[in-house]
């Protein structure tokens, strides 16, 4: 009832925090400016496995369901993971078996800012990052997490084995305003700079391999100012997306080239700024095979699919390379996502059954003396947390 947008989520986060710390859970509140996270410490020790609820809604305002005074609207449905958050917290600490038989931890953490915004949505904010799940992780709370899963809405009960990351980069040309129709002689086009970049780019996208699942796309954010006068300024805002982190370095690095190169053909100047974005994900298929055996316990009839790769994004996949991880999604809801006919239609398989599912995977996870849960957790992942910490510091400029 309240979507609010990428660490704004003030009432969502207030509501999730209390709610789990009546669940008489230690609890720590504005992570990441809105997040928490609750605790649940088993009789002995062992792996800690972290659930994960995003908070965010989208930038959407023609959605039926948009708050008017932000446009913020829950069209992709973190409102369902806050549900199976608090769901499955409410289950692993109803009954005291749960932490009696269980070796290890849970850590039941509310994330904000999983949609990325423009620049300006993050200004003033005093944060390193524009995703919650990255300030987090640069914040210190997911150090002592060996384990992390989440469920997502969607319109079926598949999982894939990974999502596309991402660098972002602020483009601006300098040229020389003169007047276009006098002398334009006596100027240097910007915006002719940025025309021609992007046509290097287009010209070169068929030496991105298949696999590499490369995607390019931004929009020209200033144009020039004056039809009469030669642009001497235009920026641009690109996204490089791709599925591993070294084909991103390749396409990005073909990007710069293309802007160089263009600014160099007429007589101009380039200033290239990259941010990193969210990283590739890479599902745990130790995970996606627990998560389909519970599935299939709730439900025989439910088939559990991994339906590959998908270009897309997420900041999860931050988590999953220093994190084995697991991004599940659920049935439950109509339309498209993003899209203004997306929308939950069966609260029980939204709400409630992934809920028990994520209970359900602690649980096979943790019982006992966690042997399974110490096996996914000893899986290897892409870097070590201070590799990554020293990949994501700082923005490059060129």
């Amino acid at each position: 009832q309240n979507p609010e947008l990428a660490f704004r989520e003030h009432k969502t986060g207030e509501l999730l925090a209390c709610e789990l710390a009546g669940l008489n859970l230690p609890l720590r509140r504005n992570l990441a400016l809105t997040g928490c996270r609750a605790d649940l410490s088993c009789a002995t020790s062992g792996p800690a496995v972290a659930i994960l609820g995003e908070m965010d809604a989208l930038l959407l305002p023609e959605h039926p369901a948009a708050d008017p005074s932000t446009g913020a609207a829950h069209a992709c449905g973190h409102h369902t993971q806050c549900a199976n958050l608090i769901g499955a917290a409410i289950g692993l600490t109803a009954v005291p078996e749960v932490s009696r038989d269980l070796s290890g931890s849970i850590a039941f953490i509310a994330v904000p800012a999983e949609e990325h915004h423009e620049t300006a949505h993050y200004e003033g904010l005093g944060l390193k990052h524009t995703s919650g799940k990255q300030q987090m992780i640069h914040d210190g709370v997911f150090d002592d997490i060996d384990l992390a899963m989440m469920v997502h809405a969607g319109h079926g009960t598949f999982t894939v084995s990974g999502f596309n990351g991402f660098v972002l980069k602020t483009v601006v040309f300098k040229g020389k305003a003169a007047h276009a129709g006098l002398h334009p002689e006596h100027g240097v086009n910007a915006l002719s700079m940025a025309r021609l970049a992007l046509a290097a780019v287009d010209a070169q996208r068929d030496t991105f391999r298949d696999d590499d699942a490369v995607r390019i796309h931004g929009v020209i954010t200033n144009g020039g100012d004056a039809l009469n006068i030669v642009p001497p300024h235009v920026e641009l805002s690109l996204q490089i997306r791709a599925k591993t982190p070294s084909a991103i370095r390749e396409a990005a690095a073909k990007v710069d080239r293309s802007m160089h190169a263009a600014a160099l053909a007429l007589g101009g100047a380039v200033a290239i700024t990259s941010e990193q974005g969210y990283m590739p994900f890479r599902s745990c298929t130790a995970l996606e095979q627990i998560h389909e055996q519970n599935l299939q316990a709730l439900d025989p009839e439910a088939k559990f699919t991994n339906y590959g790769h998908r270009p897309s994004s997420t900041d999860m996949g931050d988590i999953s390379v220093i994190i084995p991880s697991l991004h599940a999604y659920s049935d439950g809801s109509t339309g498209k996502p993003h899209q203004i006919d997306f929308r939950v239609t069966d609260p029980e398989r939204a709400y409630i059954r992934p809920a028990k599912l994520l209970a359900m995977n602690v649980i096979d996870l943790l019982y006992g003396d966690a042997a399974r849960g110490r096996e996914a957790a000893a899986l290897p992942v892409e870097f070590t947390r201070e590799q990554y910490l020293e990949m994501t510091a700082t923005p490059v400029t060129k």
